[in-house]
């Protein structure tokens, strides 16, 4: 799948960028760095999710979640990898990552910040609606789902010093959850979907939200089911 990886990240270059940009990019040392760890996002997305079938080319092609991954990966290297002020100055190499991070974005509904850390073998599944702020950190063999948010805990006039949340090694997140602000989610932790934090998870810890409430309306009346009591959503060490 090599050359696959390969074809995708030349198109994304010579969509956003010059062409004489582009050849010296796909020349460069980094870009076979690029293609290496975008490999190892691939191969690790194959075989962990059953709808795969075990099929890289359809993973690589046409599951847009992996493409925010691919976009990332090279607009990452880009905008941080020392080895690349031989191409370029440091604006025009951010500029032209900020316009490859676009583009996945519009390829697949997920904003990934180019300046963010992500480990390796990294999987974002079922990914429309989620971002992930410039400053988090995500450590090595991650999985998140869809519509998470990884941002800070202000609106408008965050700092500019670390505001998103460092996430640790073998983290599982759930679609729709939230975590805000510099804080530190463990190894090994379990986050269901829907759930909030805003505080430090420690390894090994699953958070599951035990607050929903669903409502059915009928002819004959209104019935709840179930019937949970409310709690705040909280580390449940496993």
């Amino acid at each position: 799948m090599e050359e696959s990886i390969r074809n995708l990240l030349q198109a994304a270059l010579y969509d956003c960028c010059t062409p004489a940009f582009t050849k010296g990019v796909i020349s460069h040392r980094v870009f076979e760095s690029v293609v290496n760890v975008a490999c190892g996002d691939l191969d690790v997305f194959t075989k962990k999710d059953p709808a795969a079938n075990n099929d890289s080319h359809r993973v690589a092609h046409a599951y847009s979640s992996y493409r925010a991954v691919l976009h990332y990966r090279l607009a990452h290297a880009l905008a941080t990898s020392p080895e690349c002020r031989d191409l370029a100055t440091a604006e025009e190499l951010d500029a032209n990552a900020h316009l490859i991070s676009c583009r996945g974005k519009l390829l697949s509904g997920a904003e990934i910040h180019h300046r963010c850390s992500i480990g390796l073998r990294f999987i974002l599944d079922h990914g429309y609606g989620t971002v992930i702020g410039e400053t988090t950190r995500i450590g090595d063999d991650c999985y998140v789902l869809g519509s998470v948010t990884l941002g800070a805990t202000g609106i408008a006039g965050n700092p500019a010093a670390k505001r998103h949340p460092t996430i640790g090694n073998r983290v599982q997140i759930g679609a729709f959850s939230r975590i805000f602000g510099p804080v530190t989610i463990g190894d090994d932790v379990f986050i269901g979907p829907h759930c909030v934090i805003k505080e430090d998870i420690p390894s090994g810890s699953t958070v599951m939200l035990k607050t929903a409430l669903q409502i059915t309306r009928t002819e004959r009346g209104v019935f709840q089911m179930p019937a949970a009591r409310p709690a705040a959503p909280g580390p449940i060490q496993g």
